[in-house]
């Protein structure tokens, strides 16, 4: 089996911005997720039969134009060669889908063509979540480690930069990167703890949406996701396909379901991995978009099983169950940092404090993969023993993620689309309440954390022209594949049951597992979906995968052990 990579991008935080050293315990759970996406590669997948998208069907009658709106010109695509067999291009779609032959808006995008183009599929786009998370760079960077041979044989990998993120007309809302560091409330760096904060985080979001809108104008009316989604029809009708096929990780799952409800008919292969709930985009007054989309729910429940699977460890593989319940013991290092934050020695420079508001971030964040809990576990027993010299050890053994070149656009991004594309409260002091109240009953630690990502809209003035917000229930051409872990932290299995109901012609498969993004863990998920990208055929109902490690298992070399049981009730 390849190399896994960590799996899933974290869509609530900013992480190259919690203060140096601290910073790099949640920017190395979640960034690093967003570089190195969902390898499939070294699964044996089934030998190749009819394609899942039947390249003779065209845009006959009955099949809207491109782009879903009439006289979208359907741009030529012109790809430079970047070596090692990828390619690059700018692609110019309508700015505003309303007047399809006015402005231009610039996409940017990385292809790696398909090894055995005689036996060519298709097209297949690949989004990695966010939202604000780039595609081409993470394909140029790790393309041939995404899916095995049998998959990049077949298809054409192309990575596309969403609308205001990465190379495609980036949203830049500072002046500089120095100037972004300084607002750690607006771009989800951390959170408050108390009221001073809070106000602090009302007045620096309130700067940040007014600068952002000063800067970009009316750029941030149109990068919402059914624009995208918009585009990437075209794209498919420039690329010479017949349906989009599309692996969408995270906010890649709610991109999938909008082009899946918009475009039923040119849906081919659809993979949906860690569900976002289409409540995301919208719900009753008063309510939050990141509370709606689960993230509160996910934690909570995938904190709770942290506990529980390290008392059953305890040490040496989980230390934070020596001498005491992990969740005790939690409860009481909380407690002790929201009255004494933890000094940690950074070499050369002043010691950096470990915060409430930074212990429930790292927390969250190296709660993405299973395979970090026994470093969340020392990082937490460092702290509770109150030994900041542990805590720096622990820190620095992390992997760092990469320092991005330039400005880094994620999180301005990551506000543009949320705010353009969800329901918030516009009363700001409605994100603490909701969070406190949340912190007290059912997720405790985590609720604020989720509740004040979506601070940042009370104030903004972006709007998308055109949303998504139903149906959701469209028959799609092509069923679509559904994939969920049973304990995430950004998007909880309920999301992908959830969604399942909802398109009836879509498969539920599960993973048995711990971690935001079920495929990368389980070779038995990698697997069948390989199968499906190849020949469309989808695992039978009930299908359970297990992971191929464990949370707290020793690291082995040997074989992979993720297994497959069919029959078994996906509830």
């Amino acid at each position: 089996m390849r190399e896994r990579t960590t799996g899933g991008p974290m869509p609530i935080t900013s992480c190259h911005r919690l203060r140096r050293r601290i910073a790099a315990a949640a920017c190395a759970a979640a960034t690093s997720a967003a570089v190195l996406a969902v390898p499939l590669g070294g699964v044996a997948a089934a030998a190749p039969a009819a394609p899942a998208v039947p390249e003779a069907v065209g845009n006959g009658s009955g099949e809207p134009p491109p782009g879903g709106v009439p006289g979208v010109p359907v741009p030529s695509i012109a790809w430079a060669d970047l070596g090692d067999g990828f390619q690059q291009a700018d692609i110019d779609v309508p700015y505003d889908y309303a007047a399809p032959q006015g402005r231009t808006f610039s996409l940017h995008a990385v292809r790696l063509p398909a090894a055995d183009p005689a036996n060519r599929i298709g097209t297949l786009f690949v989004n990695f979540g966010g939202p604000g998370g780039p595609a081409s760079a993470t394909v140029r960077e790790v393309g041939r480690l995404l899916f095995p041979p049998e998959v990049l044989a077949r298809y054409d990998l192309v990575g596309v930069d969403p609308r205001g993120t990465g190379e495609s007309q980036p949203v830049q809302c500072t002046g500089s990167a120095a100037e972004q560091a300084a607002l750690p409330y607006a771009t989800l760096a951390d959170f408050p703890a108390d009221r001073v904060q809070e106000e602090q985080a009302i007045a620096q979001v309130r700067a940040f949406a007014e600068e952002c809108r000063t800067r970009n104008g009316d750029l941030l009316d149109h990068v919402g996701t059914l624009q995208f989604a918009r585009d990437l029809d075209v794209l498919r009708a420039a690329l010479g396909d017949s349906r989009i096929n599309l692996y969408g990780l995270s906010y890649g799952t709610f991109l999938g379901q909008v082009v899946a409800n918009t475009f039923p008919t040119r849906t081919g292969a659809l993979v949906l991995d860690s569900v976002v709930d289409p409540g995301w985009a919208g719900g009753p007054p008063g309510t939050i978009s990141w509370i709606r989309g689960g993230g509160a729910a996910g934690s909570a429940e995938t904190l709770d099983r942290f506990f529980e699977l390290c008392a059953q460890a305890g040490p040496p593989r989980c230390v934070f169950a020596a001498d005491g319940d992990p969740e005790q013991k939690y409860a009481e290092l909380a407690a002790r940092l929201r009255t004494a934050p933890l000094l940690v020695p950074v070499p050369g420079e002043p010691a950096q404090p470990l915060t409430y508001s930074t212990l429930v971030g790292v927390t969250v964040s190296l709660l993405y993969d299973g395979a970090g809990w026994p470093l969340l576990g020392q990082l937490l027993q460092a702290a509770y023993s109150g030994d900041g010299a542990a805590v720096a050890t622990v820190l620095e053994s992390l992997p760092q993620p990469p320092t991005p070149e330039g400005y880094p656009n994620y999180p301005d991004a990551n506000a543009a689309i949320t705010c353009g594309d969800t329901d918030n409260p516009r009363d700001p002091y409605r994100y603490g309440e909701v969070g406190r109240a949340l912190d007290a009953t059912t997720a405790p630690y985590v609720g604020s954390r989720w509740a004040y990502a979506g601070l940042v809209c009370a104030s903004w003035t972006g709007r998308s022209t055109e949303r998504h917000t139903g149906p959701w229930d469209s028959w799609t051409r092509n069923p679509v594949l559904i994939i969920g872990n049973r304990y995430d932290p950004a998007t909880p299995y309920r999301n992908a049951v959830v969604v399942h109901d909802l398109l009836p012609n879509s498969t539920l498969l599960t993973v048995d597992g711990v971690g935001h993004g079920a495929v990368p863990a389980s070779t038995c998920a990698a697997s069948l979906t390989t199968q499906y990208l190849l020949t469309g055929a989808t695992p039978p109902a009930g299908t359970v995968c297990t992971q191929d490690r464990a949370a707290f298992d020793p690291v082995t070399t040997s074989a992979p052990t993720g297994a497959v049981r069919t029959g078994v009730a996906a509830g």
